[in-house]
């Protein structure tokens, strides 16, 4: 019956169906005592808003990538830089490594990126505020790289390295070539906001911070395996996440109430009666 779906459809819920039982997983080993409805209650009252703003920056940089990059791509530049070292990642291919690896990197990364946010607001809602900050900020930085500086992904520009994931099934390749530009590897998202989400994690508590960072490795290493990113790509990405870090950590919680105050009153001022 799965196999008769569209391919999208496919694609939809091999991400979704796994993502949503990792969260429950997630929930039940380091959340255990958070109450769903207590966490519902939460995120209609305040999480929308910051999870809400990360996830439109998101749609509108990805919708920007899509349509508003440069013909011309610089995917020259990164392999005069490091040729083809993301080979030796490569070097031990098989085929339960790369379903492995694309498990992490579908999977792996939506979870450690939003499970993260949850696990700071339990500890220290601050913190989980200036997560988000940090994450809009990555994002953010990366638009003009992806619009003028595109970048083949590795596995389809070496002839010495294979798409692993995009080959592994018709879904998982129409899901991809359907919503990505395979030239905006560069700088990696993937790692930069796995990286971002492991930093923060390290103010929560340290069974999670050691889950994340293991995961957060994992993420950066199914990148490089997979052939989807050079090395250039995950170098650069840490780089913005440290600017995003220090900057985030800079903002206190009342300008992020000052902000939310104000766009509420703002959009009240506009919205005729």
């Amino acid at each position: 019956m799965f196999a008769s779906l569209p391919l999208g459809t496919q694609f939809t819920l091999l991400v979704a169906i796994p993502s949503i039982a990792a969260m429950l997983v997630g929930k039940r080993l380091f959340l255990p005592d958070e109450r769903f409805r207590t966490l519902l209650v939460e995120f209609l009252r305040t999480d929308w808003k910051y999870l809400g703003v990360a996830w439109v920056v998101t749609e509108i940089v990805n919708k920007l990538a899509l349509n508003f990059h440069v013909a011309r791509t610089f995917t020259g530049a990164i392999y005069a830089i490091e040729g083809a070292t993301v080979a030796a990642f490569q070097a031990f291919a098989s085929m339960p490594l790369t379903v492995l690896a694309t498990g992490v990197y579908l999977v792996g990364f939506p979870f450690i990126v939003l499970f993260t946010y949850f696990k700071l607001k339990a500890h220290d809602e601050e913190e989980a505020h200036r997560y988000a900050l940090a994450y809009v900020i990555v994002v953010v930085c990366a638009v003009p790289f992806f619009l003028l500086f595109p970048v083949k992904v590795s596995g389809l520009y070496l002839s010495t390295v294979e798409p692993l994931m995009y080959e592994l099934t018709p879904a998982i390749q129409h899901g991809i070539y359907s919503t990505d530009t395979l030239v905006k590897a560069f700088p990696s998202l993937h790692t930069g906001l796995s990286v971002l989400a492991a930093l923060y994690a390290r103010k929560a508590d340290t069974r999670y911070a050691y889950t994340a960072a293991l995961l957060a490795g994992a993420i950066v290493f199914s990148t490089l395996y997979l052939g989807v990113h050079w090395v250039t790509d995950a170098a650069f990405a840490i780089l913005l996440v440290w600017v995003a870090y220090r900057l985030s950590q800079r903002v206190s919680e009342p300008h992020w109430s000052v902000v939310s105050r104000e766009f509420v009153s703002g959009v009240r001022r506009r919205t005729p009666l």
